[in-house]
């Protein structure tokens, strides 16, 4: 087996970001840190990683109008449209309605990228913050049966690393 195969992986979401305690001890605890490339525009520049220069990058679900060159690959658009539907609790437009997004249906697509592009990638542990969209009213629960994937806060995770 590669070694790669056997490293654990955390992807640190938006709203986690600075997290340079936790960054640090996950690095420690042998795990490998990324941000989805959506973060760099969520956080106001193109890239994430000058708040936390030591993270790895996963390149998001190519979306057109909303992804950049060079930083989207083709994901899958069937996990995408799942996460969406889980994260908005059935509410966010359907594909092909979606001209005009409102802020907060925006920041859910984005959601979404991040969470599709985590599991893509086949990384282990997603950090995040966001309560409403990951984690309240059985999301947590539907999204790790759903994606195979496991969905901790900071709070989580930090207390995990330190056990």
């Amino acid at each position: 087996r590669c070694w790669l195969t056997l490293m654990k992986t955390v992807t640190i979401d938006t709203n986690v970001l600075p997290a340079s305690d936790l960054i640090a001890l996950a690095k420690v605890q042998g795990y490998e840190v990324a941000v989805v490339s959506v973060t760099g525009r969520e956080v106001g520049h193109g890239d994430a990683r000058l708040q936390a220069p030591q993270l790895g990058q996963v390149f998001e679900t190519g979306i057109w109008g909303e992804s950049e060159w060079g930083t989207s690959i083709f994901g899958n658009a069937d996990y995408l449209e799942r996460i969406l539907h889980i994260i908005s609790n059935g509410s966010f437009p359907k594909s092909g309605q979606r001209g005009q997004l409102s802020d907060g249906q925006q920041r859910q697509l984005r959601d979404a990228m991040i969470l599709e592009a985590h599991v893509r990638d086949g990384r282990d542990v997603f950090v995040t913050n966001d309560k409403k969209a990951f984690i309240n009213n059985g999301r947590r629960d539907a999204l790790q049966s759903f994606l195979k994937t496991r969905i901790l806060t900071k709070e989580e995770f930090l207390q995990e690393l330190l056990s």
